[in-house]
């Protein structure tokens, strides 16, 4: 039971929305579990998964907790959109359920939001780690785009850069009432793995950005997640679709040169990307080799006591 009324509610909310998130969803459950920040409920969506998501959010006894079911699968944004539309808090961060937060990230953000009512989102850098938590890049995103900043110097840098500088979801915050203003999450035909970018422009269309300067979040790069099953080709290809989507937007006045650099840019981006993904696949397999040369030690061993018991 949460000890919040839909009267007078937390102060911040966490949304993880779940969906077959047995794997990494108990270092996730840690993660949030641990803010120094008291005025806060977590709540987690099952989108009715049957790998034990449900099992594991049974075991979590904590007052900040609600948890909600699906009685039937949603898409992965209807669900998302759920998640932030069944809190409760006055500020919002989304965590997907293999992501981590810094234990004082949620008390920063909602302080930056706090002292200065124009901002309209508020991100940090994100460590990128491996399934099993291990760094494989630390303190990426905000480049270009550090302290507070107006809503076209951060579009501009998004068309620019070729890629999300804002960063993942794990790492933003910014008011329910912004989000249910803007729409939330939409689903695009042209360019469906970008609508967290696409939210964060609609988020400052009418405010500014503040980028902080320091880690808030780790983004798992995971061998088996849903982003690392998007083609490098495929993800290349919407970012500049939405790219174009931006400056043809006369609100944003854009320069067209700006997306010429930003297609270059979204070649080294998404080769980046690649690496990231295949250093974390070589990782685990690495992982599987030794679990099985392990086994076959011990197994040899047992054979060998019991011939010669």
């Amino acid at each position: 039971m949460s000890r919040y009324t839909d009267v007078e509610g937390p102060k911040a909310s966490i949304c993880i929305p779940a969906y077959q998130a047995a794997r990494h969803l108990r270092a996730t459950i840690d993660s949030v579990l641990a803010q120094n920040y008291c005025d806060l409920e977590i709540l987690f969506i099952d989108n009715n998964s049957t790998d034990g998501t449900r099992e594991i959010l049974e075991t979590i006894k904590d007052d900040r907790v609600r948890i909600i079911r699906n009685a039937t699968t949603l898409s992965i944004y209807d669900n998302w959109n759920r998640a932030v539309r069944e809190s409760r808090g006055v500020f919002v961060k989304l965590v997907c359920a293999d992501d981590l937060l810094e234990p004082d990230c949620i008390a920063a953000q909602v302080a930056v939001l706090e002292e200065n009512p124009d901002v309209k989102l508020v991100s940090g850098r994100t460590d990128f780690i491996d399934d099993e938590g291990e760094l494989l890049r630390p303190a990426r995103g905000i480049s270009g785009i550090v302290g507070r900043q107006p809503g076209e110097r951060v579009v501009r840098q998004t068309v620019r850069s070729g890629s999300n500088p804002v960063g993942p979801t794990a790492a933003a915050m910014y008011r329910r009432k912004d989000f249910n203003r803007c729409g939330g999450y939409i689903r695009y035909s042209l360019f469906p793995n970008v609508s967290d970018v696409d939210l964060w422009v609609r988020l400052i269309r009418d405010g500014d950005f503040f980028g902080m300067a320091r880690t808030v979040a780790s983004f798992r790069i995971g061998s088996g997640s849903v982003t690392a099953t998007t083609s490098t080709r495929s993800l290349l290809d919407q970012y500049i679709r939405f790219s174009r989507h931006l400056v043809e937007d006369p609100y944003w006045n854009i320069p067209r040169t700006d997306r010429i650099v930003g297609r270059v840019n979204g070649y080294d981006k998404q080769l980046r990307r690649t690496v990231l993904y295949g250093m974390s696949n070589y990782r685990a397999w690495k992982r599987r080799r030794w679990a099985i040369e392990v086994s076959s030690a011990g197994d040899r061993r047992d054979k060998f006591i019991a011939r010669t018991g």
